[in-house]
């Protein structure tokens, strides 16, 4: 491979890869979202699933076919993550996950209601992930994959905000319940 090439970098920056347990997705409009994909998988639970450390998880819920001049999150897509939620709860038995609903709207109708701490990812944050996710990729094109150290890549991880105290507070936010 000559310098400045880095095929899954380019698979990942053009959206196409998908390999193993680990499933990059287009989420509201082209956004990248990368887990493993429970709900294809067992029939159930949640679009996608980070373990980023021992016992330490994210859940994601990809409502990428809402409308962006829709106003508020249905009772049945609460309902559904509330499902995605218990079915986390009985699998997996820690109270360490971050639950996040990936839609245009953060207000909640007064019909529905979380039965877990949830929080939002509108499209602003999910562009600003997105493009941290490229960026980060970006970095490896001038490098061949032996030539770059561990603090290396760590330290572009910490640069491009990927690390996981930053994917844990700058990507989402609270909903507000109607």
């Amino acid at each position: 491979m000559a310098t400045g090439e880095n095929p899954l970098a380019n698979l990942i920056l053009e959206n196409k890869f998908v390999g193993g347990d680990i499933v990059v997705i287009n989420c509201l409009d082209g956004g990248l979202v990368f887990g493993k994909k429970e709900e294809k998988e067992f029939n159930t639970g949640p679009d996608n699933l980070w373990c980023i450390s021992q016992n330490d998880y994210f859940i994601f819920e990809c409502k990428s076919k809402v409308e962006d001049s829709r106003n508020e999150i249905t009772k049945t897509e609460t309902g559904q993550m509330n499902n995605h939620c218990g079915w986390f709860d009985k699998e997996y038995k820690t109270d360490q996950v971050k639950r996040i609903l990936i839609i245009p709207t953060k207000d909640v109708s007064h019909q529905g209601n979380f039965t877990h701490h949830v929080e939002i990812m509108r499209k602003g944050k999910l562009k600003l992930l997105r493009d941290h996710v490229k960026s980060f990729f970006k970095e490896f094109k001038d490098y061949q994959l032996d030539e770059i150290s561990d603090s290396k890549i760590q330290e572009w991880i910490q640069f491009h905000k990927l690390d996981i105290e930053s994917l844990k507070s700058q990507y989402s936010e609270n909903y507000y319940q109607k």
